[in-house]
């Protein structure tokens, strides 16, 4: 945004230096750059910030000056004798879109003579650049850099019967415009148009057909407000930037639309000698002066500053608000129409403290006081769990939360009621993850792709569907865990895949440093050919699974190699975990150990065999392993031989083996009575 030095001081009854004013208003949030000399006159660079469109004018910048340097601000007259005739004969406009152009308004001026502008405006637009045409067009431009305002004059004799139509463009219109290029419409373009076709790109540039000449007599002067969005893209797409698009883009003053046409008017009937000949309007702009609340006291703690009240309704005055009334510190601030970005009390605080100065504001350092418990146990769990999995070789990772409706929907068995954007930015991220598997089989095929096939792969984030009772949504954290190509590779042991049984144990051995312990069972899910149901160890209810991938399934991720996969939720396992570690004595007492050795049908889980022994092997036991599983020679169709280990002792004293074997006699009969297992 250029302004003028001099064009400034007409409005401003200021005293200082250029350099003094660049300060100023760089201080204040319009940050002044290169300034140069034009004959005897200042132009300075100014830096506008996209919420600021008030400031991309002379009267704006005027404003900000008045308040910063508290002189007195004289702003143009704008005579309202003009608005007193409403009609105007022989013209008609209609709005045909009023979501992008909700007003229009149209002046006739009649019996102009056009002739070059007096030499005080053209020495004010020259100095900023502009390239002087005649009277009319002068005006035009000259209350736009004045008003913030574009306006546009049309040759009213050459408009086909008078009439102005505010449509879309229609497909395969085209336009040329006044810089003598052809451009080709689109139909969401906006238009101005007469009876027959366009005249003009709403908002951005007139056609050459109606522009105004020296032998134009009548014109018809427009003042409009456009949709800003509308105009960026009808901008961007004719590759066109103008001073009037610039505005209308970050959106002109509402209260501006009828003021800029009567200031233009009185200005072009003065310097052509022309008559004004009816005003039209069409539409209506819903103008919002908003009344805010602002509590000097309040903003002044805020800001480490002692802001008086009389203080801020002097500069909120200078700024163009008004003040509706007080009690006590509290303020009522009537916002004006051309301050936009003004909706909040923060936002009249940040004007108060733009206008005191960042630099007055003393540095203080905040009052620092320490939190009783910076994690909680759910998240010091989630850490302690993901150290484990690291400690084991895996690798996290972290996938997008927002996946497509066919990949959420590929594992209907641990798929909950899945939550979809209403207004997604794109298909590939419309749900939000109902399950993690799908993001850990695409980091798998993704690796795999690269010839990494030997993975160990765990994410903790979270899954997300609606509540089953009620409104509301679920957000559950959730552990999943993929393995894939081989367990290890070397001489001593050689070549060993991965397995499922590597995943399971994976799953116990990060559990066990909760304090944990979770149970597998037998379990179906249409995505998995092998695969166990995960519990907590005397819970019912399922919390996971775990299990091979099916390789249909597979296929639609391009893997060819088996992938065991396991999703768990951790949301009842951070209920149950015991993060504090206790102490326990190296045993002053031997353990004495006996084995086992069973035939049992394959439908027997080991976890009922382990709780049986649990239950009946009463304190003495100290640890059961499962040591060796045996199918084929001697065994029996349906029937797997097992052998367990079991470790029995006391802290207190030396088990005798008379107690031992009655012990042990006692698990073997639960067994035999419990689960119809025979021994060997």
């Amino acid at each position: 945004m250029k302004i003028s030095y001099e064009w400034i001081k007409e409005y401003v009854g200021i005293k200082v230096s250029p350099d003094e004013l660049a300060r100023g208003l760089t201080m204040s949030g319009s940050e002044a750059g290169l300034t140069r000399d034009v004959g005897t006159d200042k132009i300075m660079e100014l830096e506008i910030t996209s919420n600021r469109p008030d400031c991309l004018n002379i009267l704006g910048i005027a404003r900000e000056v008045s308040t910063v340097f508290d002189a007195d601000l004289k702003g143009p007259s704008i005579s309202h004798q003009l608005s007193a005739v409403t009609t105007a004969p022989g013209i008609k406009c209609v709005i045909k879109d009023k979501k992008l152009c909700p007003a229009y308004t149209a002046r006739v001026i009649t019996g102009v003579n056009i002739r070059p502008v007096e030499k005080a405006i053209a020495k004010k637009l020259e100095a900023l650049g502009y390239r002087t045409v005649n009277s009319v067009v002068d005006i035009t431009n000259f209350c736009l850099m004045e008003l913030g305002q574009p306006l546009h004059a049309f040759d009213l004799d050459k408009l086909n019967r008078g009439k102005i139509i505010v449509r879309k463009a229609k497909k395969g219109e085209k336009l040329v415009t006044i810089d003598g290029v052809c451009r080709e419409l689109e139909p969401d373009m906006l238009v101005i148009a007469d009876s027959e076709k366009p005249v003009a790109i709403a908002g951005i540039m007139g056609g050459i057909d109606t522009e105004v000449t020296n032998l134009t007599k009548n014109i018809l002067l427009e003042s409009a407000y456009f949709d800003p969005l509308s105009i960026r893209r009808t901008a961007r797409k004719l590759g066109m930037s103008t001073d009037s698009s610039y505005r209308f883009e970050r959106g002109v003053d509402k209260g501006m639309v009828r003021g800029a046409s009567l200031r233009a008017a009185s200005l072009i009937i003065k310097e052509t000698g022309g008559e004004p000949g009816g005003f039209y309007e069409d539409g209506t702009l819903n103008i919002c002066e908003p009344v805010l609340e602002f509590d000097c006291e309040k903003a002044g703690n805020i800001l480490g500053a002692e802001l008086g009240k009389e203080w801020v309704k002097h500069i909120f005055t200078r700024l163009g608000m008004t003040i509706t009334g007080e009690n006590g510190e509290r303020l009522s601030v009537k916002v004006p129409t051309f301050r936009q970005d003004l909706r909040r009390e923060w936002d009249l605080i940040e004007e108060a403290a733009r206008i005191y100065g960042y630099d007055k504001i003393p540095e203080t350092m905040p009052a620092i006081s320490p939190a009783i418990q910076r994690k909680d146990s759910a998240r010091l769990a989630a850490e302690k769990l993901s150290k484990a999995l690291v400690a084991s070789g895996f690798f996290e990772i972290m996938t997008y939360s927002l996946i497509s409706d066919p990949a959420a929907k590929r594992f209907t068995g641990i798929l909950g009621d899945p939550v979809t954007l209403n207004n997604p930015l794109s298909e590939e991220q419309k749900v939000l993850v109902p399950q993690l598997v799908d993001g850990m089989l695409k980091s798998i095929s993704w690796n795999i792709n690269r010839r990494n096939k030997d993975l160990m792969l765990f994410e903790i984030g979270k899954i997300y569907s609606k509540a089953q009772e009620g409104e509301g949504y679920l957000e559950i954290p959730a552990l999943c865990i993929g393995i894939t190509g081989l367990a290890n590779a070397d001489w001593a042991h050689g070549k060993k895949g991965i397995s499922f049984y590597d995943l399971k144990g994976c799953i116990e051995e990060a559990f066990r440093l909760l304090n944990v312990s979770p149970e597998f069972f037998p379990s179906e899910l249409n995505e998995m050919s092998l695969c166990a149901g995960v519990r907590l160890k005397g819970e019912e209810h399922c919390i996971g699974y775990a299990g091979r991938i099916k390789d249909k399934l597979l296929a639609a991720y391009d893997i060819e190699q088996e992938v065991y996969v396991a999703e768990i939720r951790l949301d009842q396992v951070f209920e149950k975990v015991v993060l504090k570690r206790e102490y326990r004595s190296v045993p002053r007492f031997p353990f004495s150990t006996r084995d086992i050795s069973m035939l049992c049908d394959e439908e027997i889980i080991a976890a009922d065999i382990s709780r049986t022994i649990e239950k009946s092997g009463e304190e003495l036991i100290r640890k059961i392993d499962l040591i060796d599983v045996y199918r084929g020679k001697n065994i029996p169709a349906g029937k797997r031989s097992l052998t367990y280990s079991i470790q029995y002792g006391l802290d207190t004293r030396t088990l005798k083996d008379e107690e031992i074997e009655s012990v042990h006699a006692g698990v073997k009969d639960a067994l035999a009575g419990g689960l119809g297992v025979t021994f060997r």
